[in-house]
């Protein structure tokens, strides 16, 4: 396996419909750059327009750049609250 993606579909009222929220995406290392990541991104998107969700959002800080460069625009802060 060289790369993986989580993606959690759910219904939404602030969209209006259904998102598909990607939570993990990893690339082996030696295979970072030569367009896994992206393509595990291609698929997700394909799916999502399948599914019909009216979005496909991503939290993220390190991979910005990344995400921006397939379209992504950055939309809102994420907050959380630690449970300890």
């Amino acid at each position: 396996m060289v790369g993986y993606l989580l993606a959690l579909r759910m219904p939404t009222l602030f969209a209006g419909g259904p998102i598909l929220e990607l939570l993990e995406l990893t690339v082996d290392t030696p295979e970072r750059g030569r367009g896994t990541g992206s393509a595990l991104i291609r698929a997700a998107q394909a799916r999502a327009r399948e599914a019909q969700d009216v979005e496909v959002t991503v939290p993220t800080r390190r991979a910005a750049d990344f995400y921006r460069d397939l379209g992504f625009h950055e939309t809102a802060a994420y907050f959380k609250w630690p449970t300890t």
